[in-house]
């Protein structure tokens, strides 16, 4: 019984435990616990039913030392939560067929060689459990977890890629989006936000806080500026090792420095690092569509939130809207005031879902509403665009065919834009005018024209 009664102590006392953070307590525990229900086993005393009872809590036991939440299995809730934001309902309720059915990946016929960084995490394919947690992630219900991965990159990967390829860093930079904030500009856990998780600190000293009631680490571009600008840096510390430079952006250029650079050392780190090297080398293998135009279409069908006086209130915002406070956050997660100058809404693009706005729908006029043909477009100041150009009568564009100069107008898409001019295409639109996001009431387009 004094036995008995020390196991019993001992289990108080390790059952105070996180058990999460603390795995050799928590393998203690079970051994003990075993021990414990062994030891009652053993008395003759007990009744059947109750041995029979232990013997089933020893069988149901689980691995404590296992129990906690793998790096991938924390990243599959974070993509199945990042499919359930506003942005990506739209997408999906505008783009039903993004999710393929039975969907296989396909490899690329030619498949891309190995960068800079993705050559130094070779070491972290050797753990074969590791990497098949973070395959199956991405094979997961019908492949949906890549496939939407897919579609998220193509709202913020081709200007990702364009400045990371500027910058002369490794292109597998960029999945650090992926891993880190599943593509959510308003990610924020442990002092870091945005797409790159970037701290309260490197914010301070890169100027992203430096806004009133603006946090710029939710802005997409302005942190993927930051975020290579302190890779940059990080680089000139470790110019031969890209993979230290990725722990040194994780953990501190101290922690990176003493780190032997090799699996083993910490197994969370190892974790991250496997998750990494896989959605990279994943993403990069298979063949995918691209879904940037179909996000440019899809901004052009939010719309701008309406200034009084200079500002926007966030009280006038959930009064005229349906926007409810968490939606607001979620939408325009940089705005973190209650006031917004109308100068930094437009900079920033302060935009909502057209299910969101109360105001019903501007009726197109009834020339567009029998698909005639556009009419003359209105004299406008040239000098709105510093690409085109007024030659001799014709309006051009420099190094290029010849264009003719369109205003945005309230309502327009490239997609009705281009069916009024047979000439070009939404693509072609989105090139020409090197669109990246949405089109803007009053913007200046170069319509290109063949005939």
């Amino acid at each position: 019984m004094l036995l008995i009664q020390a196991f019993e102590e001992i289990l108080y006392v390790l059952g105070g435990f996180d058990f999460e953070s603390h795995i050799v307590s928590t393998t203690i525990l079970k051994f003990l616990t075993n021990v414990y229900i062994c030891t009652m086993l053993s008395l003759p005393y007990l009744p059947r039913y109750f041995k029979g009872f232990l013997v089933l809590t020893i069988a149901l036991i689980p691995s404590f030392s296992g129990s906690a939440q793998t790096v991938a299995s924390l990243w599959e809730a974070q993509m199945k939560a990042r499919q359930e934001k506003i942005d990506f309902l739209d997408f999906a309720h505008s783009n039903p067929d993004w999710l393929i059915p039975e969907a296989s990946p396909t490899l690329k016929t030619a498949v891309p060689s190995l960068d800079a960084l993705e050559t130094a995490l070779l070491p972290w394919g050797q753990n074969p459990t590791a990497t098949d947690n973070c395959m199956q992630v991405l094979f997961a219900d019908n492949y949906s977890c890549a496939q939407a991965l897919g579609v998220l990159h193509g709202r913020f990967g081709p200007f990702i890629e364009k400045e990371i390829e500027a910058s002369g860093l490794p292109s597998s930079f960029q999945w650090l989006a992926a891993t880190t904030s599943a593509f959510d500009p308003a990610f924020e856990q442990d002092n870091r936000a945005g797409l790159w998780g970037i701290s309260s600190t490197l914010a301070q000293e890169s100027g992203l806080l430096s806004i009133n009631g603006i946090d710029q680490r939710k802005l997409p571009e302005e942190s993927t500026r930051a975020f290579i600008d302190e890779l940059m840096r990080l680089q000139r510390r470790f110019p031969n090792d890209p993979h230290r430079v990725l722990v040194a952006y994780w953990k501190g250029m101290a922690y990176a420095t003493r780190w032997t650079g090799k699996p083993g050392y910490d197994s969370e780190l190892d974790e991250r690092i496997t998750l990494l090297k896989v959605v990279s080398r994943f993403m990069v293998n298979i063949q995918r569509p691209s879904f940037e135009l179909n996000w440019i279409n899809q901004a052009q069908t939010w719309d701008t939130l309406e200034c009084t006086n200079g500002v926007i209130r966030r009280a006038n915002v959930l009064q005229n809207t349906r926007l409810k406070p968490s939606e607001i956050e979620e939408l325009l997660p940089w705005w973190t005031s209650d006031v917004l100058a109308c100068e930094n809404a437009l900079k920033y693009g302060a935009r909502i879902t057209r299910a969101h706005v109360s105001l019903p729908a501007v009726q197109k006029s009834s020339a567009d509403s029998k698909g005639s043909k556009a009419a003359e477009p209105a004299a406008v100041s040239v000098a709105k665009t510093s690409t085109i150009i007024e030659v001799s009568g014709m309006v051009m564009r420099s190094g290029s065919t010849p264009c003719i100069i369109y205003e945005v107008k309230k309502g327009d898409t490239l997609w009705n834009i281009a069916q009024r001019y047979p000439s070009t295409t939404p693509e072609e639109l989105a090139e020409v005018n090197e669109i990246i996001d949405y089109i803007r009431i009053g913007q200046v387009l170069c319509v290109p024209d063949r005939q």
